[in-house]
């Protein structure tokens, strides 16, 4: 674990040392007058590094995560900027070199022009993370399912990342929406917190004004193992909510029933996610729930008679053109998917992680009805 951990960090130390270079070359290059300030630049991008290595650290410090709530606002907000201004200088110069090799004219508007997509696109990202989290309704058919849970109602709270920039306003505005949807079940598939429990701990506390008619039910995601899972766990516990760790419950609504399993996140140390013990002891040929806080496995589960599996974790990639990446790397990254007869909802999340930033990929509280096929 130590030296994995040493790995990723060397790695992650390239990626932003190589990033900053790129960025602090090229705009000295292209906007000459910044060169006479060339120190500034590179002092601010050399606070950026170490700050962007720094604070995942501090923020996992009992004592301290939440006095240092100014500092994560700044950091990230940097890595926000930072990470869009890669990009956009990025096309510009691809842009420059096509009008180049095409034997146009090259413009020096390189650099502000990266800049004013930087900020446009960073303000309208912060403006659709930070307003309160709107909700979709998504309608899923199913076959065989009994006529009693035709109309059946799931909100999925997913990847809300509780932690030092997370408003109170916004926690009271999702139980005020989760309740105006009357719901038969509430899946909170993994991620809730994201720092340690001191000074957390209230508004995690706040959710447990959630309400459902068969309750609510968690399974941890790979940010709660980041944080103190065994204390969380026990504080969740506490609130009431079922924590699905490879098990199910089997709820009767209406005289039909229905099974909800869940597994912990692979982060977990133990146990180790399992279908077939998630599965063991559940009724054969009743419809089946399954929470899983990655998009994965989706084929198993299938096979395994599934008929609807609830996932987050890639928040959809959160802001463009990161999406794009994800969409890349995942099988079901973001929405509705069907893989057999099973179908699969990938969450893009109720939050957001990190950079405060939601540019074309807004947070989401999904109301989930499940209908007759």
């Amino acid at each position: 674990m130590a030296l994995r951990m040493l790995i990723f960090l060397l790695v992650l130390l390239g990626v932003l040392c190589g990033a900053s270079a790129y960025m602090g070359i090229r705009t000295l290059t292209l906007c000459p007058p910044l060169a006479r300030h060339a120190g500034w630049l590179w002092s601010l991008l050399g606070v950026f590094t170490v700050l962007v290595l720094l604070t995942p650290f501090l923020q996992r410090i009992p004592w301290l995560s939440h006095r240092l709530a100014p500092l994560f606002w700044v950091t990230f907000s940097l890595f926000s900027l930072a990470s869009t201004y890669l990009v956009a200088l990025l096309l510009m110069d691809a842009l420059q070199g096509f009008l180049s090799l095409a034997r146009l004219p090259v413009r020096p508007w390189t650099v502000p022009t990266a800049a004013v997509l930087t900020v446009l696109a960073c303000a309208w990202g912060a403006w659709t993370a930070l307003r309160p989290v709107r909700l979709r309704r998504v309608e899923i058919p199913i076959r065989s399912l009994p006529p009693a849970l035709d109309g059946f109602r799931i909100v999925q709270i997913s990847d809300l990342h509780l932690g030092p920039m997370v408003r109170r306003s916004q926690v009271d505005h999702l139980i005020h929406l989760t309740s105006g949807q009357s719901p038969d079940l509430i899946a909170v598939t993994g991620d809730l917190v994201d720092a340690e429990a001191d000074g957390v701990q209230p508004l995690a506390l706040r959710l447990a004004d959630l309400k459902a008619t068969h309750g609510i039910f968690f399974v941890t995601g790979n940010h709660e193992y980041y944080s103190g899972a065994e204390r969380w766990l026990k504080i969740i516990r506490g609130m009431g909510w079922t924590v699905l760790e490879n098990g199910n419950r089997t709820l009767e609504h209406a005289g039909a029933h229905l099974v909800v399993a869940g597994m912990p996140d692979p982060a977990s140390p133990s146990p180790k996610p399992s279908l077939p013990l998630a599965l063991e002891g559940a009724p054969a040929g009743v419809p089946t729930l399954l929470l899983f806080h990655r998009p994965s496995g989706a084929e198993a589960a299938s096979r395994a008679g599934i008929c609807l599996q609830l996932s987050g974790h890639t928040h959809g990639g959160q802001y463009f053109p990161w999406t794009l990446l994800v969409k890349a790397l995942f099988d079901h990254p973001e929405g509705l998917d069907r893989v057999g007869d099973m179908w699969i909802h990938t969450s893009p999340g109720t939050g957001f992680w990190g950079p405060p930033n939601r540019f074309l990929m807004p947070p989401e509280l999904t109301l989930l009805v499940l209908r007759r096929a």
